[in-house]
């Protein structure tokens, strides 16, 4: 992914990008902020319908709740603030820098 901003030490974005551009991705990010939300939402719903018909051992429900669990996280870092981004992000490129190639899955 090619970024369109660049955080400064004190915290502030900064681009070199056309507006419009930056309007349209803002635009995209934001459709897709709310497809995640949209689609979180339903989730919940059909879970509560074979929850109140007592299939929570099935399939879809077993499906239904790892859909679940992956858009809250999505959710959880949509909302993230910048200074959390970014010690996630270096915490990753550091692993990865320094990846030998094995990974240890009890790591």
């Amino acid at each position: 992914m090619e970024r369109l901003t660049t955080l400064s030490a004190s915290g502030e974005y900064a681009s070199g990008r056309a507006q419009g551009e930056l309007l349209a991705e803002l635009g995209r990010y934001e459709d897709f902020a709310e497809s995640v939300e949209a689609e979180l939402e339903l989730v919940r719903l059909n879970l509560g319908d074979l929850k109140a018909a007592g299939r929570q051992r099935s399939a879809t429900y077993t499906m239904l709740m790892g859909s679940k669990y992956m858009l809250e996280e999505m959710q959880k870092r949509l909302a993230e603030p910048p200074k959390e981004t970014a010690a996630r992000l270096e915490n990753l490129r550091r692993l990865i820098d320094g990846d030998d190639g094995i990974r240890d899955v009890e790591e």
